[in-house]
């Protein structure tokens, strides 16, 4: 093995030379191994000169006949190899920690961040990957993708280990089921939250949108803890044939664990939950019904890895907030702000119901669409925008290689279907279009501020722009603070 890499029957072996496995060629350092991924926009296999010449000693692709000055070894998935040579090379850690994956369409962040919260409630150690925060011992990382690329994904993984974490928490999302980027990681459970229209600019179908979903769930062996399911989930009864491993589900009308609201108000609710072998009754300081389901998916998990009731019970009042998931912003005399990620139409939808409790006068909604992604989904949400919100102001999300005025045309149309008059302009610059709303809301109005939550940039033809959705309300707030060309806000 002078590369330091071969390929056998039984996998791939690697050398104590080989020190890392990539699959960007600016990430390539001596010794490390490059994976070329063919992409939708562009091909690793261009840039395979440029790893060899940052010290790669080896590389992996699909092509053939490629010219290559060090081994080079031919495979009919660059992403399967890449997952299996990046948990070949950390040594396979998902192996020494107990991992549960959390996927879904919506409710997958927080349902992540209170698991965690839960096992750590135990006295247990345990680690977290998320679409907002990675948590694996070297302090708290921001996330850059949802689910970790796979060298990224095992390097984390490893830290966990290293620093005596015996629990992984990890949020999956669909893409990162689809590009083999959680292969080589053994889970010992996998949750699935819902299942709602999106990334159909993706997967094609909602068919597929489910198939790939389940591919998580088929994967568990016999012997794990198994699938822990939303049994009130349309979609759960097309994934649950699909499960060969012990499956245990939770809801508000059907699952072996039962919730029920006992009384709620804007911004908390008081829930019984119960299961044949315990009854609690908790307060979680989170607002909405869909944060009752994200609860009991957490409580599932928790009950099958064998936290007792009591400390469950003791835990839940301290959850925490995830930021961006209904973040709410206060001052003195002024509208409410809420800044949710909402970005589905299901998802907006529960965030402007949850909203619409907690507002004593007009509900005002300043959201977008990403670009590039579903477009079938932006006059429905449109017409969602208009059946809960008393005014909707349109504005840019990410639109991405898009004309964000086509992508606000396309929302307003199903706006127009339902109440023309709700729609009160468009505003491109989002900076403006919150300020806009928050300047004209009374102190009894709420402005809920969608899509985007925690996110710090804005993506235009491949220019990222930074904007807090947080920031900017919080200057608007100010009455001291004015965007600049604010009498020029709005097209009406």
């Amino acid at each position: 093995m002078a590369s330091g890499i071969q390929k056998t029957d039984n996998g791939w072996v690697l050398d104590s030379t080989v020190a890392g496995v990539a699959i960007d060629s600016r990430m390539i350092k001596p010794g490390y191994i490059f994976v070329a991924i063919p992409g939708a926009t562009t091909d690793g296999h261009q840039f395979i000169a440029d790893a060899i010449e940052r010290g790669a000693v080896a590389v992996v692709g699909e092509r053939t006949n490629l010219s290559v000055p060090v081994p080079y070894f031919v495979v009919p998935s660059s992403r399967e190899a890449a997952a299996e040579l990046s948990a070949a090379f950390y040594g396979f850690p998902s192996r020494e920690l107990t991992t549960i994956g959390v996927t879904g369409t919506n409710g997958k962040t927080s349902v992540v961040y209170w698991i965690t919260a839960l096992i750590r409630a135990s006295g247990q150690t345990c680690g977290m990957i998320s679409s907002v925060m990675n948590e694996t011992g070297y302090g708290r990382e921001e996330s850059l993708l949802t689910t970790p690329e796979s060298p990224d994904l095992q390097r984390h993984l490893r830290d966990m280990v290293s620093h005596g974490m015996t629990h992984a928490v990890i949020e999956i999302s669909s893409h990162g089921i689809a590009q083999h980027r959680v292969d080589c990681v053994d889970l010992n459970m996998a949750v699935l939250t819902n299942i709602t229209r999106e990334h159909l600019d993706f997967h094609g179908t909602m068919d597929n949108y489910v198939a790939t979903k389940s591919l998580l769930f088929e994967r568990l062996e016999p012997s794990s803890l198994g699938a822990v399911i939303n049994a009130d989930d349309y979609y759960s009864q097309k994934v649950m044939p699909r499960v060969h491993s012990p499956v245990f589900t939770y809801g508000m009308e059907h699952g072996d664990l039962r919730g029920r609201i006992i009384n709620s108000t804007a911004w908390s609710s008081e829930v019984e939950i119960t299961h044949p072998e315990f009854r609690i009754t908790v307060e979680l300081n989170h607002p909405g019904r869909y944060n009752v389901y994200n609860l009991l998916a957490a409580v599932s998990v928790a009950w099958r890895l064998g936290i007792e009731p009591r400390v469950i019970q003791e835990a839940v009042p301290e959850l925490p907030k995830v930021p961006g998931r209904m973040q709410i912003i206060r001052a003195a005399t002024r509208p409410t702000v809420i800044i949710d990620y909402a970005h589905t139409p299901d998802g907006l939808m529960q965030s402007l119901k949850t909203v619409r409790l907690m507002t004593k006068g007009a509900l005002w909604l300043v959201f977008g669409a990403r670009g590039g992604r579903d477009r079938g989904k932006r006059p429905e949400m449109g017409q969602i925008a208009a059946t809960w919100a008393d005014h909707v102001i349109l504005t840019t999300d990410s639109p991405n290689d898009e004309d964000p005025g086509d992508i606000a045309d396309e929302i307003a149309v199903g706006i127009r279907n339902v109440d023309a008059s709700k729609l009160r302009g468009i505003e491109l610059s989002r900076e403006k279009a919150i300020h806009w709303a928050i300047l004209e809301a009374t102190a009894d109005d709420c402005v809920l501020v969608t899509g985007r939550g925690p996110e710090m940039y804005q993506n235009f033809h491949g220019q990222r722009v930074a904007l807090s959705d947080v920031e900017v309300a919080k200057r608007a707030l100010d009455d001291s603070w004015h965007p600049k060309g604010v009498d020029g806000i709005g097209i009406h």
